[in-house]
C-alpha cells in the first residue's frame, strides 16, 4: 500500500469539501431541499461522524486486534468498491438500528474544523498502516471484512460518494 498516495488522495478530497463549504454562507449550509432530506451542513457533519465513529473506530480495532478476525475478506460488493475505487452512486439507506440523522452544524467554522479533524486523524491512521497486520479485519455490514488500510481508504471513498448528494442539493437551490 502506497501510504503517501493514500494520504494525498484523502487530503485532496477533504480539502475539496472544505473549499466547497467555504463557497456557501452559513444560512445556505442549513437549507434542506425537502423536509426529509439533509442540508449541506448535515452532510458535512455526517462525514465527520462516520469518519470518527465508524471508519476510524474500525481501523483502530484492527490496529489493536480488538474483535478482529483473520483469514476473512471482502465480499463481491467490497471487492467491486475497492477495485473501482468508488461506492455506488445510488442512495444507500442505512439500517434503522444504526442510522443517525446528523444535526445541523453550529457554525460554518465548526463544520470546517470538524473536517480538518478528520484530515488530521486520517494522517495519524495512515502513518500507522505499515505497522498494522493486514490479516486482522473487522466486518463492514455491506462489504465484508476490511483491514486498517481498507477502512481508511473507505473513509475517503465515502467522502467521494457524498459528492453526488452535494451536487443534488446545490442543483436544487441553483447554487452551481
Amino acid at each position: 500500500m502506497d501510504t503517501a498516495k493514500l494520504e494525498k488522495q484523502t487530503h485532496l478530497m477533504i480539502d475539496y469539501w472544505i473549499s466547497e463549504i467555504n463557497k456557501h454562507s452559513y444560512e445556505e449550509l442549513l437549507q434542506k431541499p425537502a423536509e426529509n432530506s439533509w442540508s449541506l451542513g448535515q452532510v458535512g457533519i455526517h462525514l465527520w461522524m462516520s469518519a470518527k465513529g465508524f471508519f476510524f473506530k474500525n481501523a483502530e480495532r484492527c490496529l489493536s486486534n480488538e474483535k478482529t478476525e483473520s483469514g476473512k475478506g471482502k465480499n463481491f460488493y467490497g471487492w467491486l468498491v475497492f477495485t473501482l475505487g468508488r461506492m455506488p452512486t445510488v442512495k444507500i439507506k442505512m439500517p434503522d438500528k444504526i442510522a443517525v440523522e446528523p444535526r445541523q452544524p453550529e457554525s460554518k467554522e465548526q463544520l470546517i474544523e470538524k473536517l480538518e479533524e478528520v484530515k488530521r486523524l486520517s494522517s495519524d491512521y495512515i502513518k500507522r498502516i505499515p505497522q498494522s497486520d493486514a490479516s486482522l479485519k473487522t466486518r463492514h455490514p455491506f462489504l465484508g471484512w476490511l483491514n486498517t488500510a481498507e477502512w481508511v481508504r473507505l473513509c475517503t471513498l465515502h467522502f467521494k460518494h457524498h459528492l453526488g448528494q452535494k451536487k443534488r442539493i446545490e442543483q436544487h437551490f441553483g447554487w452551481n
